[in-house]
């Protein structure tokens, strides 16, 4: 069973994806590249197929980043979760946050945590609040996964 520190959740969260936006600025400064040669030199129409090939281009990969952002947006919120949980936990239980870990990288009802001792904790959510069910693991196979071993 994996279970995942603090430190990890937060290193996961989305950061930017700079190849695409690197693209994004090459397509378009081909974009306008090929728009001011086009109009310098309106009897030249190679240019006019060079700025609606740069033109659609960049309006692919706009799309293509737009629907990442959707994508990863969700995929935060659920390491948010995890973290604000983890957050939660650790003031409840007066534990540092690093010393808290869960089995999954969003948050849910039914979520397992783990917290020193070897103490572990099935948590339901129930009316807002949250609850916790203490459990016991017989011969538990536990990995931790850590910032530092999966950056």
């Amino acid at each position: 069973m994996k279970f995942y520190t603090y430190n990890y959740l937060l290193s996961r969260i989305e950061v930017t994806n700079w190849v695409q936006i690197f693209f994004i600025v090459l397509a378009t400064s081909v974009l306008f590249f090929g728009v001011f040669k086009y109009y310098k030199e309106k009897k030249q129409s190679k240019y006019r197929e060079l700025s609606l090939i740069a033109l659609f281009l960049v309006l692919i990969i706009i799309g293509i980043r737009i629907n990442d952002i959707q994508i990863h947006k969700a995929i935060d919120n659920g390491y948010g979760t995890a973290l604000k949980l983890i957050e939660e936990l650790s003031e409840t239980m007066d534990t540092p946050k690093e010393d808290i870990v869960i089995n999954t990288q969003a948050a849910r009802d039914g979520a397992i945590i783990r917290v020193p001792e070897e103490k572990y904790y099935r948590v339901i959510y129930a009316d807002g609040n949250i609850l916790l069910e203490k459990m016991e693991l017989y011969h538990p196979q536990i990995e931790i996964i850590d910032s530092e071993s999966n950056s």
